[in-house]
C-alpha cells in the first residue's frame, strides 16, 4: 500500500499548485487587451494558452491523485474531494479547455479576418483587443482561479466540506456570485478596449487610487471577517457536558446510522441521574489506602538541570500503585499548592463515572488546600496508569502522573516464584531535555540473575508513539492495555509502538548475557540494560526492525460478538486536520466529522447496547483515541479483520491512512470521555463524550468556572 504521508501530501500540494498557475493564467489573460495589438498581442497569446494548458494539466493530476488515493484508501479519504472540492476547479477547467484555450489559440496564431500589420487601422486593433477582452476568452480563466482559491481554502480550512452542507453552499455560491460580477465588468472593459484610437490608460495616481480603495476594501472585509471568526470561537464562559445545547450546534449527536429498536436501559425511560449518584462503595471499610498529594516540586536532572515539576507526593512520576483483584480502593487526593486545581483519572480502569476524576465532568477540580476521595473497587488486572484530568496537556507534561498496577488474586493463592516485576513510564518532562524512563535519563543498569523471570511492565505516558526494542532475548507480549493475551508467541527482533497511554507488559526469562530494553529505535543511549552482574555496555537499537502487529497475535479465543454482530449503535468518526479558530487563536486544529470541540459528536447510547466505531485517519499524525470506563474490542484494520487473540483497548492508536472498526458493550452508565490522547490534540478540541440517556451532571466547565478537562 503506498505511503498515506506522501500521497496525502502530493494531494494538499496539488491544490496550491493548481491555484498558483490558475492565478497566474487569469493575470496575463487579464493583461492580454492591453498588448500592443499584432505580433506582441499573438507571442503573449501564445504563451498564455501555453500557461492554460500547464494549469489543466495539473488539474488532471489532482484527479489521477484522487484516484489513486481512493485505490489505496477507499471513498472516505476522497468524498469531500470528489464531491466538494474538486467540482469547484472542473466546471471552469471545461469551460476554459472548450471556449478559453481556442479562443487563445486563434489569437495566438493570428487567425482573424485581417492581416497582422504594424500600421493596423484604428478598427484593426480594436478588433484585435476586442478578440482579447472578450468575456467568453477571459471571464472562464478568471472563475478557474476563483474555484482553485475556494477549493484550497476549504482543503486546508473544512477538509470535511460534505459534511458541511453550509460551507459546501457558500463556496458554489461565491463561485456562481463571483463569476456573474467578473462577466459583467468584463463586458465592461472589452467596450473600453474596443473603441477606435490609441488606448488610454487612466492618470497613474488614479490608477493608485483604485488600487489603494480595493485593496483597503479587502483588507477590511478581511479584519471584520477574521475578528468575528476570532470572537465566534471562544468557547462557552461556562457549559454542561451532558446537555446537547452545550455547543450550540444542532448537529452535535452523533446519531448511529443503522440503530435499532432500542430495549430498556437501566437508567429508566423519563428518569435521570446524576454522575455524583455513580460512585464506588461508599460505607465499607477499604483494603488499602492511598494519599497522592499534589505538590510543585524542584526536580535535579542528572544532567545537573534543575527543573520546577508538578507531582504527586514529590515524586516524578508519581508512587507506584499496587493493589490486588477485587480490593476496595481508597485514594485521597489533596492540592497543596497546584493553584489551577488538579484531579486524579484512573486511565483504562473502567471505575464507577463518579470516579472517573474529569473535572466538569465527573467533579470539581480540587483547589489548593482541598481534597476529594476516590474510591473503587479493583475488578480488573494488569498494567495502568493515573494522571490528572484538569488541563491535561500542561500537567501531565509537568508530571502529574504515575503508574498503577493491578495484581491477580490468584496470584496470592499461588506460591510466589522469586522474579523480576518492573514498571517502566516513558515521559518527557516540560523543560527538563529528553525522554525519561521512570524518571532517570540514560540507561539505566539492574541485575537479573539467569533463569529469572522478567516482567517489563511498559507505560507510554508522553503525547506521542513510544518506541520500544528488546534486544537480547526472545520475549512475549503477555498483556496490551491490561488485557490477557491468549497464548502470546515467542517473538524477537521487532519494535513495539506503544500508543500514547497505552501499555504493554512483556515477559521473558533472562539469559546469560545482558538484555538491553531500549526506549527509542535509533537511539542507543536511553533504555535498560539487565545483565547477570548489573554492568556492561548497551547494544545499538536496529532503525529497520519491523513494528510488532497485535492484530494477528496470540490464539483466537471465543468473543462475545464480531463484525457480524447487529449493533444497535454504529457511530464514524473521521479525523482532519484543518486551520482554523478555537477559543480565540488562530490554530491548526485537529477535527472529528469537521468539527472541534463543544461541537464535535455527542455519542448518545442506553446502557446495554453493543457499540460499533469506526476511526478513519485522513490527517498526518497519529491519533491515540481513549475511550474512558469501557474497553474496545479491535474488530478490523483497514478492511481486514483481526485474527489471533481477542484485541481489547482503551488506547487505540489510529496511524495517517488507518481505519479501524472497535466495538464495546454500554455497560458502564455515565458521562465519558473519548478523547485523542496526545493532549496537545485534546486541548484544541480532539475530544468526544459517550453520554448514557437519562446520565446528568451537575458539574460545568468553561473559563468562569474551575474546571478545564480538555
Amino acid at each position: 500500500m503506498p505511503d498515506f504521508t506522501l500521497l496525502a501530501g502530493v494531494d494538499q500540494g496539488l491544490y496550491i499548485v493548481v491555484f498558483v498557475l490558475a492565478l497566474v493564467f487569469a493575470f496575463r489573460a487579464g493583461r492580454l487587451a492591453a498588448r500592443p495589438p499584432g505580433p506582441a498581442m499573438a507571442s503573449s497569446a501564445r504563451w498564455t494558452f501555453s500557461l492554460g494548458c500547464l494549469t489543466l494539466l495539473a488539474a488532471v493530476a489532482q484527479w489521477l491523485q484522487t484516484w489513486l488515493m481512493f485505490d489505496s484508501f477507499g471513498w472516505l479519504y476522497i468524498n469531500d474531494k470528489l464531491l466538494g472540492f474538486l467540482p469547484l476547479i472542473l466546471a471552469p477547467a471545461i469551460a476554459v479547455a472548450l471556449v478559453s484555450l481556442p479562443r487563445l489559440w486563434r489569437l495566438g496564431v493570428r487567425v482573424l479576418p485581417f492581416p497582422v500589420r504594424t500600421d493596423a487601422s484604428d478598427e484593426e486593433q480594436a478588433a484585435w483587443r476586442m478578440a482579447a477582452a472578450a468575456p467568453e476568452t477571459i471571464v472562464p480563466i478568471h472563475a478557474l482561479s476563483l474555484g482553485a482559491f475556494l477549493a484550497a481554502a476549504l482543503q486546508f480550512v473544512s477538509p470535511a466540506v460534505t459534511l458541511d452542507t453550509g460551507a459546501l453552499i457558500g463556496a458554489w455560491g461565491t463561485l456562481i456570485a463571483g463569476t456573474s460580477a467578473l462577466w459583467i465588468g468584463q463586458s465592461w472593459r472589452q467596450q473600453r478596449f474596443g473603441r477606435p484610437g490609441p488606448l488610454h490608460k487612466a492618470h497613474p495616481l488614479i490608477r493608485f487610487l483604485r488600487f489603494a480603495i480595493l485593496l483597503l476594501l479587502v483588507w477590511g472585509g478581511i479584519a471584520t471577517w477574521f475578528n468575528q471568526a476570532l470572537e465566534a470561537s471562544r468557547l462557552p464562559d461556562r457549559m454542561n457536558m451532558a446537555e446537547p445545547s452545550a455547543g450550540g450546534q444542532e448537529n452535535r449527536h452523533a446519531h448511529a446510522a443503522n440503530a435499532q429498536e432500542q430495549h430498556a436501559s437501566g437508567v429508566s425511560r423519563g428518569q435521570s441521574v446524576s454522575v455524583t449518584e455513580l460512585t464506588g462503595p461508599r460505607s465499607e471499610i477499604p483494603d488499602r489506602r492511598f494519599t497522592l498529594t499534589a505538590q510543585k516540586t524542584q526536580l535535579s536532572l542528572p544532567s545537573g538541570k534543575s527543573v520546577e515539576a508538578w507531582t504527586y507526593n514529590g515524586q516524578y512520576p508519581g508512587p507506584e500503585l499496587r493493589m490486588r483483584e477485587g480490593e476496595l480502593i481508597e485514594v485521597v487526593l489533596e492540592n497543596k499548592d497546584i493553584p489551577e486545581g488538579v484531579t486524579i483519572h484512573w486511565h483504562g480502569l473502567n471505575v464507577p463515572n463518579a470516579e472517573d476524576g474529569v473535572a466538569g465532568a465527573t467533579q470539581d477540580a480540587v483547589l489548593p488546600g482541598e481534597k476529594h476521595v476516590y474510591r473503587f473497587v479493583a475488578k480488573q488486572t494488569g498494567t495502568y496508569w493515573y494522571h490528572s484530568h484538569q488541563q491535561s496537556s500542561v500537567q501531565v507534561k509537568k508530571g502529574l502522573f504515575g503508574p498503577l498496577v493491578i495484581e491477580s488474586a490468584n496470584e496470592a493463592k499461588s506460591p510466589k516464584q522469586p522474579s523480576l516485576d518492573l514498571t517502566l513510564v516513558h515521559h518527557k518532562l516540560n523543560g527538563g531535555g529528553g525522554f525519561t524512563l521512570s524518571g532517570k535519563q540514560g540507561v539505566t543498569k539492574e541485575q537479573a540473575a539467569p533463569g529469572t523471570p522478567v516482567r517489563l511492565r511498559l507505560i507510554n505516558a508522553d503525547s506521542s508513539p513510544a518506541y520500544f526494542q528488546l534486544l537480547g532475548s526472545p520475549y512475549q507480549v503477555a498483556a496490551i492495555d491490561g488485557n490477557d493475551v491468549h497464548d502470546p508467541n515467542l517473538i524477537a527482533n521487532q519494535t513495539l509502538l506503544i500508543a500514547a497511554g497505552g501499555r504493554y507488559d512483556i515477559t521473558f526469562t533472562m539469559p546469560q548475557r545482558p538484555v538491553f530494553l531500549s526506549q527509542s529505535r535509533s537511539d542507543g543511549g536511553r533504555g535498560l540494560l539487565l545483565s547477570p552482574d548489573g554492568t556492561g555496555e548497551a547494544p545499538p537499537p536496529h532503525p529497520d526492525l519491523p513494528v510488532f502487529d497485535p492484530a494477528g497475535y496470540g490464539s483466537p479465543v471465543p468473543l462475545p460478538f464480531d463484525r457480524a454482530a447487529r449493533f444497535d449503535r454504529d457511530f464514524r468518526f473521521v479525523f482532519d486536520v484543518q486551520l482554523g479558530f478555537y477559543d480565540g487563536r488562530l490554530d491548526g486544529l485537529w477535527a472529528i466529522n469537521g468539527k472541534v470541540f463543544p461541537d464535535t459528536p455527542m455519542l448518545m447510547v442506553q446502557e446495554g447496547d453493543l457499540v460499533k466505531m469506526t476511526f478513519v485517519n485522513r490527517s498526518y499524525m497519529d491519533h491515540p483515541m481513549h475511550l474512558h470506563g469501557h474497553h474496545m474490542l479491535v474488530l478490523s484494520r483497514n478492511g481486514t479483520a483481526t485474527t489471533g487473540s481477542p484485541w481489547w483497548t482503551d488506547t487505540l492508536n489510529v496511524a495517517p491512512g488507518e481505519t479501524y472498526e472497535v466495538a464495546f458493550r454500554a455497560d458502564n452508565p455515565g458521562l465519558w470521555m473519548d478523547h485523542c490522547h496526545n493532549l496537545t490534540h485534546a486541548r484544541v478540541g480532539m475530544t468526544m463524550h459517550l453520554v448514557y440517556e437519562g446520565v446528568t451532571t451537575p458539574f460545568l466547565m468553561g473559563r468562569q468556572t474551575r474546571n478545564q478537562p480538555e
